[in-house]
């Protein structure tokens, strides 16, 4: 059994890419946010054969998780840990505990990510115990198990301090473990990445626009 797990935050006004909030409106930036995990998901939701989970912090009850469940048929559960560390390996737990033998669970702050790398990260789950996809900034946009080695990895360690992806791989090369790493890929918390993935999506939108003209 698959499951691939979105990991979102509530979206509540001041409470969500606070990094933005210099310039622009909380309420654009919610709208924003909003965008991010819709994106997010409707790429998961391409998968076949893979269970699809959302997993919110600090809660599912929200009018628009309710109204996502509703349309797509998807299972949300509430976040459980102090930090992002105990978040992501009690998940990877409790769907173990599910029966689910591959799992791979994607932040929301990467809304133009390829499905393509979500399919290779579970591909490479068939002969690895652990796979991660870095993002540019050193910190993670993926990150995917098959067994519960993944648990020793996140051992002790610390995240979201801007050497995640170095502290991981640090860990892994330091353990008897198979792992993959897949191409690196962006997020957005800045403005300067908001700017870049304007950008990004113009030159994709002109891109599909050629395709389909030849």
């Amino acid at each position: 059994m698959k499951a691939i797990i979105v990991f979102a935050r509530t979206p509540v006004i001041n409470k969500v890419k606070t990094r933005l909030k210099p310039c622009l409106s909380s309420a654009k930036i919610l709208e924003i946010y909003k965008s991010f995990i819709t994106e997010t998901l409707s790429t998961c939701l391409l998968l076949r054969g893979v269970d699809k989970f959302m997993g919110c912090a600090p809660t599912k009850d929200n009018d628009f998780f309710n109204e996502l469940v509703r349309i797509h048929n998807i299972k949300c559960f509430n976040q459980r840990g102090k930090s992002l560390r105990e978040r992501i390996i009690n998940a990877f737990k409790d769907c173990f505990k599910k029966g689910y033998k591959e799992i791979v669970l994607v932040g929301s702050d990467s809304p133009t990510i390829p499905l393509e790398y979500i399919k290779k990260a579970f591909f490479e789950l068939r002969k690895n115990d652990f796979v991660v996809g870095p993002c540019c900034d050193r910190g993670l946009y993926l990150i995917g198990a098959k067994n519960r080695k993944m648990l020793g990895i996140f051992r002790n360690i610390q995240l979201e301090t801007g050497k995640d992806v170095t502290t991981l791989l640090k860990k892994i090369n330091s353990m008897n473990i198979n792992f993959s790493l897949l191409p690196f890929w962006y997020d957005v918390d800045t403005i300067e990445d908001l700017n870049f993935l304007d950008n990004h999506l113009k030159y994709l939108n002109k891109s599909r626009l050629q395709k389909t003209e030849k």
